[in-house]
């Protein structure tokens, strides 16, 4: 990268250690080289391509040989050479001026770590971090992991909340802590030792905002005596300008019991309101502002939403996305950003802490923040002052356009913050809700304490008819939710099929996942609009569900040989412990063989035993496979599918459109098996039609016929026959042709494992493929 100006004593330097004088490498003056290699290469612009295309093959080989294993290979070097090969990537990218934003699929560089650097080593930097719940060591490794940069940035500047938690009942999903939070949600005083009392805001006041249309505001007045400190109820109008309140209730501003919080409270956030810094506003939302900015009423949930009621708690409810919408400001409240002193730190540790705060993991302000983002009016509270996100935002991207070193931090904080800024389509119509796809990513590591709130929140973010979901019952508000989504005008998009999570036991909606808190990063989210990707909620015949076009395989349990007792024959004769590494083969009549696994779901880290899956297809009528393919008949070659194990209707197939009504059992990984593992499973079939048709076969199927016992001298002799049958075929010149082509060993272990397959075959452990459904068949699932 640096050529000629790279000098050895920049980077090695002695260093005395014990007497003894040692070599160590250094990158303290790396920055300033490459800046120099910076000036060097736009000095001569012929050399930028080939200077380009050179140094990305070596970073791409780089990347590829951290990813091998080296057992010799400390992690902690790994994860530095890691970190130095980015930096140099980004170096390039700015020295050839290939933007740094650009997309992966136009860059010739490295994009991800994650790979090289490895899930080992990630942990490992995050889990001395007292006080982490699991659940937020897996996000920050899932946002941040990418980027040694970043990840190292994270673990010197992770804030750990002062307040100690057990997370022993959590796990890498989510925090159960946050989630049964309900006996911490009471109001705090702003110090240990003031004993002042609750001022309650009267709940017949709102009620009357409320019943008008009208949004309830605070005028709060006498700040400098909290005994003195007033509430006046206020009714909004169109043109009424009011700072609403996001925060998380355990930090001490929650109430579930009464519209009522110390005066102490209220007087801090009255001072907050009244210090808000409007020059940091655009232009066009700053000439909006009053002169005087303490004129500005306040909405806070707590105060504004009655408790007692629950019609006009309903009310308050369906006026949320106008109240976060509308709102002149919304100013974040959390304790962790609260005791960050920005002064002192950069503002990319600001932004980091955001990014990382239990703000960002509370599902109610997931909406609190979304909605005044798409329109720059969301700000966050500091210790000392508050600022707007915009201006974070524009901040940090500026530092990181001149200064590589910030790149990958900066890359990954945008990430983590656009789950939430991003959810809505800016340049959409203004009353149009959010897209499914972009909710499910906003709800990555955030938990609800009440879990009937769930449906509230996406139904408020998607703009649907809040007031169905509310006149139902709590714990039918999930049914209510899914059948509004999918009978809307575009639908559902099919991929809801596949998601991992438990999914509800209801006639019609089995398809539907009880809670969508459990998405996680791997779940595929297709380019949404498209018509052969939506699905929508109908009803066949007597039968209601999901219609959806997907692809398929219909199969069946294979025939062993001809005479075979049932104990070695089909999958019953499996031993316990073998479970094969592809998992369950299938063989379709052309010859080509495919594998079906228990996909892993999102409550547990184990793997059903493959025992479990071949006992689920055996009680089945009519099977199924069902995946997301293509026009085409027949599965991609080396791509592998998230699938759904089914079982077909007949009776209440329609003929219209030749619509199949099934049943989901269960939830597999599916998919063509590797080339030469094809020709291996192949050579093997052939070879067991050998066997069944040899002496010793025959011999097996005569004693069928007979009384005679399993344990009798001549049954066991005509099994041993039987095994230096196998054993010869194994290692005939068409075994010994198969293994060398399909790059296997013609040796004992080669012998053994060809061995394993023949039997395999003969006794009848695989699936066959009867019949093959191209991508736009359609399906009904139940």
């Amino acid at each position: 990268m640096l050529e000629d100006i790279y000098r050895h004593e920049d980077f090695v330097v002695g260093s005395m250690d014990n007497g003894v004088e040692k070599s160590i490498v250094t990158t303290a003056n790396l920055l300033s080289r490459l800046q120099e290699r910076e000036v060097q290469i736009k000095q001569n612009d012929d050399s930028i391509p080939s200077v380009y295309k050179h140094m990305a093959r070596c970073l791409n080989l780089t990347q590829a040989c951290l990813a091998m294993e080296f057992p010799t290979l400390d992690n902690d070097l790994k994860f530095h050479l890691a970190s130095v090969a980015e930096l140099l990537g980004y170096a390039l990218s700015k020295a050839c001026d290939v933007a740094w934003t650009n997309s992966p699929s136009r860059s010739l560089l490295p994009v991800a770590w994650r790979t090289a650097i490895g899930r080992d080593i990630q942990k490992s930097l995050l889990l001395d971090r007292s006080g982490c719940c699991p659940s937020k060591i897996e996000m920050l490794i899932q946002a941040f992991g990418s980027s040694p940069q970043a990840l190292s940035f994270v673990a010197v500047c992770l804030h750990v909340d002062g307040v100690q938690s057990n997370h022993a009942s959590c796990d890498e999903r989510i925090c159960r802590l946050e989630g049964s939070a309900t006996s911490r949600q009471v109001p705090h005083h702003v110090s240990d030792s003031c004993g002042c009392k609750l001022l309650q805001v009267d709940e017949k006041l709102l009620a009357d905002c409320l019943e008008k249309g009208c949004l309830p505001l605070l005028r709060i007045r006498g700040e400098h005596d909290i005994d003195e400190i007033t509430v006046e109820v206020i009714a909004s109008t169109d043109s009424t300008l009011y700072v609403a309140l996001s925060h998380v209730w355990a930090d001490g501003l929650g109430n579930p019991k009464a519209t009522a919080l110390p005066r102490c409270q209220l007087s801090r956030v009255k001072a907050l309101v009244d210090n808000l810094d409007f020059h940091y506003l655009p232009r066009t939302a700053a000439s909006d502002l009053p002169e005087n900015a303490s004129e500005m009423l306040l909405w806070c949930d707590t105060l504004c939403c009655p408790v007692q009621s629950k019609e006009t708690q309903k009310m308050a409810l369906m006026q949320m996305y106008r109240t976060y919408e509308r709102a002149s400001v919304v100013l974040v409240l959390d304790r962790g950003l609260i005791s960050h002193r920005e002064s002192r730190v950069s503002v990319i540790q600001a932004c980091l802490r955001v990014a990382t705060s239990r703000w960002m993991t509370r599902l109610w302000t997931l909406q609190e923040g979304a909605l005044p983002a798409k329109k720059n009016k969301l700000w966050f509270q500091f210790t000392k002052t508050a600022l707007p996100l915009w201006s974070l935002y524009n901040h940090i991207f500026e530092v990181s356009a001149t200064d590589i070193q910030w790149r990958g931090i900066v890359t990954s904080i945008k990430m983590r913050l656009n789950t939430f800024t991003h959810i809505f389509d800016i340049a959409s119509i203004e009353s149009q809700g959010a897209q499914l796809k972009d909710v499910l990513k906003g709800l990555l590591y955030r938990s609800v304490t009440v879990p009937s709130d769930e449906p509230l929140i996406i139904a408020t973010l998607m703009a649907l008819d809040l007031s169905r979901i509310l006149a139902c019952k709590p714990r039918k508000r999930m049914n209510v939710l899914w059948r509004m989504i999918a009978t809307s005008p575009s639908g559902v998009n099919k991929d809801i099929l596949f998601h991992t999570a438990p999914k509800l036991n209801r006639r019609g909606l089995r398809w539907a996942p009880r809670s969508l808190l459990f998405t996680n990063i791997f779940f595929a989210r297709p380019v949404p609009g498209k018509p052969e990707n939506r699905a929508f909620l109908a009803k066949v015949g007597n039968t209601k569900g999901l219609v959806a076009e997907l692809a398929g395989i219909r199969i069946n349990m294979a025939k062993c040989a001809n005479g075979l007792p049932k104990i070695l024959a089909g999958f019953d004769s499996l031993p316990k412990y073998n479970n094969g590494r592809y998992g369950l083969l299938l063989k379709d009549r052309q010859g080509s063989w495919y594998y079906l696994k228990h996909g892993r779901d999102n409550t547990s880290d184990l793997l059903p035993d493959l025992e479990d899956l071949y006992a689920s297809i055996s009680k089945l009528k009519d099977p199924w496979v069902l995946y997301r393919g293509t026009s085409s008949n027949t599965p991609e070659q080396g791509k592998a599918y998230d699938a759904l194990l089914t079982e077909a209707k007949s009776e209440q197939q329609s003929q219209q459109d030749d619509l199949l009504c099934v049943n989901v059992k269960t939830q597999v990984d599916f998919g063509h098996l590797p080339s030469k593992m094809n020709q291996t499973c192949q050579a093997a079939y052939v070879l067991a039609q050998e066997l069944a048709s040899s002496a010793a076969a025959q011999a097996v199927e005569e004693l069928a016929t007979t009384d005679t016992a399993l344990d009798s001298p001549v049954y066991q002799e005509a099994f041993q026959c039987l095994d230096l049958e196998i054993e010869r075929l194994s290692r005939s010149p068409t075994a010994v042709n198969v293994l060398t082509t399909s790059g296997n060993s013609a040796d004992e272990l080669g012998f053994k494992r060809l061995d394993d397959y023949i039997t395999r075959m003969y006794r009848g452990i695989y699936m066959q493929v009867e019949e093959y459904a191209p991508g736009n068949r359609k399906w009904c699932v139940v």
